[in-house]
């Protein structure tokens, strides 16, 4: 499993990124600069989402 080979601070970048922008967003942001190790765990949250039958796509929404 991807987490498991990142360490604890890529994980929070990948976990910031999902917070912040959704999931697909996060996944082509950490492409985009490179960060392949990053998108790959997004990547994953990405497939277990959809195995799960979740979208969470998009950001969160603030109140």
């Amino acid at each position: 499993m991807a987490s498991q080979s990142l360490d604890k601070r890529k994980r929070a970048i990948a976990q910031n990124l999902i917070d912040t922008c959704g999931l697909q967003r996060a996944y082509h942001a950490a492409r985009q600069y490179g960060w392949n190790d990053i998108a790959e765990e997004i990547n994953g949250e990405i497939e277990k989402s959809s195995q799960h039958g979740r979208r969470r796509t998009d950001p969160p929404t603030q109140h």
